[in-house]
């Protein structure tokens, strides 16, 4: 019997030299997991930020700053961004001009939804490439501009059906300047 207890004690005390081991491992695991997931929200706070400067680019508040994240949207502007944007991953929200700005993942894009305090929606901005815009449009630019670069351009969506609206940036004199053309290449005014 005493060395059937003692055999058992051996065992016992291998089996908790093992699970230290495995905590031990367990614990590397979780900090490598912590290390990339850090990594990873370095990277993609980067990517907001590049999002953001570029959305924003050209405008700015009554004192002259950009957006502000915000925790606190109103309920009907959570319940609309919802109901517009229902597949919407990586949603962060900020308050710009007395608006609400949702910057979130749509498919392949990053894309930021601007809604009033009553949830109704103003406008929703998406980086696009010069590939991913009409050629009437392309043609309307090169026709009112003719010397035009065509390296920032955000398609803005407007609500009820309005037509898109793609706002495109030019240097004149070394100054950003922005212009707005409607989706038949015409020229339009777009303030915000």
């Amino acid at each position: 019997m005493f060395t059937a207890f003692v055999f058992s004690l051996t065992i016992i005390a291998q089996g908790n030299k093992n699970d230290k081991g495995k905590r031990k491992d367990k614990s590397k695991n979780e900090k490598s997991v912590n290390q990339k997931s850090s990594e990873q929200i370095a990277k993609e706070k980067k990517v907001k930020d590049e999002h953001n400067k570029k959305i924003w680019d050209g405008t700015s508040d009554k004192r002259g700053k950009g957006p502000k994240p915000s925790k606190n949207q109103p309920a009907k502007v959570r319940a609309a961004f919802q109901r517009d944007y229902p597949n919407a991953s990586n949603v962060s929200w900020s308050k710009y001009r007395g608006d609400w700005a949702a910057s979130f993942g749509n498919g392949i894009y990053m894309s930021t939804a601007l809604y009033h305090a009553n949830g109704e929606r103003r406008d929703t901005r998406t980086p696009v490439t010069r590939n991913e815009v009409p050629v009437n449009i392309l043609d309307g630019i090169f026709k009112n501009r003719p010397g035009t670069r065509l390296d920032d351009i955000i398609k803005i969506d407007l609500p009820n059906g309005v037509k898109e609206i793609f706002r495109i940036k030019d240097n004149i004199e070394g100054r950003p300047v922005y212009f707005y053309y409607n989706s038949d290449g015409q020229p339009v005014k777009y303030d915000y």
